[in-house]
């Protein structure tokens, strides 16, 4: 049935004029809701659970997510690059590339003030958990996985649990050599 569903939902984006492809295997248990004009690419064997929300916020706008990747309820807002590795596991969370509107003093009464927009990447094999807030410029490197709640503003080494907000390295993934960029709080508390 979720296989029947990701054909239906690939041929009703193509049919409303939507830049959305899927690849094989495409399976959604829950809703697609795609928004914008920009890029949807999905690989091979993508599952969706919940409500899954690709949103894209200009024409040169892309959201890539690799083949065997699984979200449950994952929003994502996209001004520029969004790019997801292979085989993640991300939970319920926000994942965005731009704060949308200007941080700056005169943010109300300067149309031009800046907005902060910076491509946000996902490596392979990552997990992300529920209520993460991956920010414009997030980087998580390979097989690391994100704790509940964490938000990520940085680029985080491979191999690494990040908790927190903002995250920070806390430990290695178990079977994994310790990380190299740094202590991490376990360290701290060994000492």
């Amino acid at each position: 049935r979720a296989l029947l569903k990701g054909r239906w939902y690939k041929l009703w984006y193509r049919l409303r004029g939507m830049r959305f492809t899927a690849g094989r295997n495409f399976r959604v248990f829950g809703t697609l809701v795609l928004s914008g004009p920009g890029e949807v690419i999905m690989g091979d064997n993508i599952s969706l659970m919940g409500r899954v929300t690709p949103w894209t916020h200009g024409r040169e706008a892309r959201i890539t997510i690799g083949d065997g990747t699984m979200m449950d309820g994952v929003r994502l807002g996209c001004a520029q690059a969004i790019s997801i590795g292979r085989d993640c596991i991300i939970a319920e969370c926000r994942i965005t590339d731009t704060d949308f509107h200007s941080t700056h003093v005169n943010r109300r009464t300067d149309p031009t003030a800046p907005i902060r927009t910076a491509p946000v990447i996902v490596e392979d094999n990552v997990w992300i958990s529920l209520e993460v807030g991956l920010l414009p410029g997030a980087w998580i490197g390979r097989n690391s996985a994100v704790g509940y709640g964490s938000v990520c503003v940085r680029r985080y080494p491979e191999n690494v649990i990040l908790f927190g907000n903002p995250a920070k390295v806390v430990a290695p993934v178990p079977g994994t050599e310790p990380p190299t960029d740094g202590p991490t709080l376990l360290d701290s508390k060994e000492r």
